[in-house]
C-alpha cells in the first residue's frame, strides 16, 4: 500500500520508526514516526492558565515575602514555601516539564494500530478500534490528531501475561498518563488522511 505522508519509506534510514519497530509484530509495517513538536509550546489553555498562574504565584511570593519582613514566626514562612513552589511550577516550571516530556515521546502508526512511546511506556491501539478522529490543524500545516477515548487497545488483555509471544515489547504499559492523541506534529492532515484511509482498509471497520 502507498504511502502518502512520507517519501522516505525506508525504516532503516529513520531512526524513530527503527525506535518503534522494535516493538511491533512480525507481520507489522510501520509507515510513519514522528516526535511532537519541541521547544516551548503553547495551548489555547494558556489564555486562561498564565494569567491564573501569574496571580497565583505574585500573591504567593508577595505573602512569603511580606511574612520574612515582618519577621513572622517560622511557621508561618514554611506555610507559605508550598504556594511559592506551586506558583513557581504553574509560571515557568510546567513549560520545563512539558517540553521534558515531548522530547521523550515518539507518535508511529503502522498499517495496524497508532503507536505512542513516551520514555519507557509504549501505547499500541488497534485503528478498528477508533470510532472517532478530530483533527486539529494550524496555518503552517502543524497541528494535533485526538482519537476517541473509548478504545481497545490490543495491550490490555496481553498485558497481565508474562509470555506472550505477540507482544515483543518489555516495555510497561500505562494508559492513564499517556494522551491518546498526536499533538504537535508536523503535515498533520496528510497523516489524519493516512488515518482514515487505513481504518477504511480495516477488515472490522467494513463489517
Amino acid at each position: 500500500m502507498k504511502n502518502d505522508i512520507l517519501d522516505d519509506f525506508s525504516t532503516f534510514r529513520n531512526p524513530l520508526k527503527q525506535e518503534l519497530h522494535k516493538h511491533l509484530t512480525k507481520k507489522e509495517q510501520i509507515l510513519w514516526a514522528e516526535r511532537p513538536k519541541q521547544g516551548i509550546l503553547f495551548r489555547a489553555s494558556d489564555g486562561c492558565m498564565i494569567p491564573f498562574s501569574l496571580a497565583w504565584g505574585g500573591f504567593a511570593i508577595f505573602w512569603e515575602t511580606m511574612v520574612l519582613i515582618m519577621d513572622a514566626p517560622i511557621f508561618m514562612a514554611l506555610f507559605g514555601i508550598p504556594f511559592v513552589l506551586i506558583g513557581l511550577y504553574l509560571i515557568i516550571g510546567r513549560f520545563f516539564h512539558d517540553m521534558y516530556i515531548r522530547r521523550q515521546t515518539v507518535y508511529g502508526l503502522t498499517d495496524q494500530r497508532i503507536v505512542i512511546k513516551r520514555g519507557d511506556k509504549l501505547r499500541f491501539v488497534d485503528l478498528s478500534a477508533l470510532t472517532d478522529i478530530q483533527l486539529i490543524k494550524k496555518k503552517n500545516g502543524s497541528g494535533s490528531i485526538l482519537f476517541n477515548d473509548t478504545y481497545r487497545s490490543d495491550h490490555n488483555k496481553s498485558a497481565s501475561k508474562k509470555n506472550n509471544k505477540s507482544t515483543p515489547s518489555k516495555l510497561s504499559l500505562t494508559h492513564l498518563e499517556m494522551t491518546l492523541s498526536f499533538e504537535a506534529i508536523p503535515n498533520v492532515e496528510a497523516v489524519y488522511h493516512q488515518i482514515e484511509a487505513l481504518r477504511n482498509l480495516s477488515p472490522q471497520s467494513l463489517s
